[in-house]
């Protein structure tokens, strides 16, 4: 098998682990990335490369960084010189990027699949509105980041197989229990007492205030922000009436986020839908799980099916739910079934097989 995917989230490093793994599984894969694109409120810029049977190449255009208009050049000559049996668009389907992939496909006269993400059904005006179209009359199947998302998909009239599946996982070697103690050390937190911590980009959807507001509620209870991102200001303002019980540490590399998940107590993700946002998928519950740790989420998007658990789920920006779940969770031993869900279902090994099988299916024609 081999396949040609087009990314702009895999110029980021760690977003190329579930193409190592499918290339290690015995597929050829050319990964074709924009030559720099921003990812969690940074510029990275791709790096070219080769390594068994995955090979990672930069594609130059114009916007970049611009989802619907990143606009590749050279796709299909490109992929042509590979000969893939199957061409994949990690892109959305109003995008250019997606519908010149699909072009390239179209070409070469080999299957076309593609990902989205989009969990709110828009009206969508030219060129995007006919992009969509093309694209998803074309398509032989396509990867859908959450349930809703697959929602949305079949309302706009997509009938070819979908599947449900996040686009990333984690690593369970990064996110595994380890010692609180050691974990609050490195990071100069207090040993005693317990934390609740949200991890993530400081924006106004994340709803980070509702945690604050909670944490008050809850005797002795610290809470922890870490990340970097435009509404710190008004966090710190926030979390004024805290004291020393509020924590705030800059965003920290991707392999640090377990010791800081090892140093909580629970992990909280307090996101608020908008008109034009819910929670895609909330990747961080999955690394506190297969942390050894609670996570407690909002009702936004997809947060209650990566709990699993509606005991963990309160309504959005509500501070007393928020509080009375904090309140049920510390102090307790998570229970190892939602280590084991979370190592089951969302790990990068996981995200990569069922990427592979539903791939695989489109080719044989199943």
């Amino acid at each position: 098998m081999r396949i040609a995917v087009l990314s702009h989230s895999a110029v980021e490093p760690s977003h190329r682990r579930k193409w190592e793994l499918v290339a290690g599984a015995g597929w050829e894969v050319l990964l074709l990335v924009p030559p720099a694109w921003p990812e969690a409120g940074r510029l990275v810029r791709a790096r070219a490369g080769r390594a068994a049977r995955l090979r990672v190449e930069v594609v130059r255009g114009f916007a970049a960084g611009r989802l619907a208009r990143w606009t590749p050049l050279g796709l299909t000559r490109r992929i042509a010189a590979f000969r893939p049996d199957l061409v994949y668009a990690e892109e959305e389907p109003y995008g250019i990027a997606c519908w010149r992939a699909m072009g390239a496909a179209t070409s070469l006269r080999v299957p076309f699949a593609f990902y989205t993400w989009e969990n709110i059904r828009r009206g969508y005006r030219w060129p995007q509105g006919r992009l969509l179209a093309s694209v998803l009359g074309r398509a032989a199947g396509a990867i859908a980041g959450n349930g809703e998302a697959a929602r949305v998909l079949r309302g706009h009239g997509f009938r070819r197989p979908v599947a449900v599946l996040p686009q990333y996982g984690f690593d369970p070697a990064v996110f595994r229990p380890r010692p609180r103690a050691a974990c609050r050390r490195a990071l100069g937190w207090p040993r005693e007492g317990a934390i609740a911590g949200y991890v993530g980009r400081l924006i106004p959807e994340k709803g980070i205030e509702t945690l604050l507001h909670a944490a008050a509620r809850v005797p002795g209870l610290r809470v922890a922000v870490v990340g970097s991102g435009p509404n710190e200001g008004a966090l710190r303002a926030a979390a004024a009436g805290l004291g020393d019980r509020a924590l705030f540490l800059p965003a920290v590399p991707r392999e640090r986020i377990g010791v800081v998940m090892g140093a909580l107590d629970v992990l909280v993700l307090p996101s608020r839908t908008t008109p034009a946002w819910k929670e895609q998928f909330g990747r961080v519950l999955a690394e506190a799980f297969a942390s050894g740790r609670w996570a407690i989420g909002s009702s936004s998007g997809e947060i209650p099916a990566v709990l699993g658990r509606r005991s963990l789920v309160f309504r959005e920006g509500d501070v007393p739910g928020l509080a009375a779940r904090l309140r049920s969770v510390v102090g307790r031993r998570p229970p190892a079934e939602l280590r084991l869900r979370a190592l089951r279902r969302f790990t990068d090994g996981a995200v990569a097989a069922g990427t592979r099988a539903f791939l695989g299916g489109l080719l044989r024609g199943g």
